[in-house]
């Protein structure tokens, strides 16, 4: 794999690669060599994620009130940051 591939997916993650159209893991092996796992479905995790993301959107466009719409903008953004962050499952 090219180095410019490495500096765009991140190690020890899922990845969606554009160039390979699949997602992929990347593992550092013990030898410093690295270990590519492809899925072309996502992680489970990540379908979890989004659909949680998506009841909370569709609760921020009903809600008028605006302390509620700040509480689940932040509620959104907890589970994309973990979305971005996603390791693979045990």
């Amino acid at each position: 794999m090219c180095w410019y591939k490495m500096r765009k997916l991140s190690p020890n993650r899922w990845n969606w690669s554009e160039e390979d159209n699949k997602w992929v893991f990347i593992e550092l092996c013990k030898n410093g060599e690295y270990f590519y796992q492809y899925s072309i479905d996502p992680p489970k995790e990540f379908v979890d994620l989004s659909y949680q993301i998506k009841i909370l959107n569709e609760k921020l466009i009903i809600t008028t009130d605006p302390q509620e719409s700040v509480k689940l903008f932040k509620k959104m953004m907890k589970i994309s940051k973990r979305m971005q962050n996603m390791r693979k499952e045990s």
